[in-house]
């Protein structure tokens, strides 16, 4: 169940949200970027070496405010396709930075 629901999360990514590609790392503030690692390093107790790599792999296709929608809701995704869709972009970038 929770690979089909990766897989679906993954293909609306990758249908949805490769259009919408952020300039790069920059385009985040350091506030933003300093949220999401606290989020990371306190919710998914991940080190935050692999919060750090998480965060810069998002700046390749995750917009500063869609970053921002799924930080307010504290990680937690909302019903909209941009929320399911960054989402699933966290998902696959901690995953890759988790290895």
């Amino acid at each position: 169940m929770k690979k089909t629901i990766a897989a679906l999360l993954a293909l609306t990514f990758l249908s949805l949200g490769a259009s919408q590609q952020a300039n790069a790392l920059d385009a985040y503030s350091a506030d933003q970027q300093q949220q999401f690692i606290d989020w990371c390093t306190g919710a998914k107790s991940a080190s935050e070496s692999t919060c750090s790599c998480t965060v810069k792999r998002l700046a390749q296709t995750v917009a500063p405010a869609a970053l921002a929608m799924f930080l307010s809701n504290n990680g937690m995704p909302s019903m909209s396709q941009s929320a399911i869709t960054t989402a699933a972009a966290v998902t696959e970038a901690f995953a890759s930075c988790s290895r």
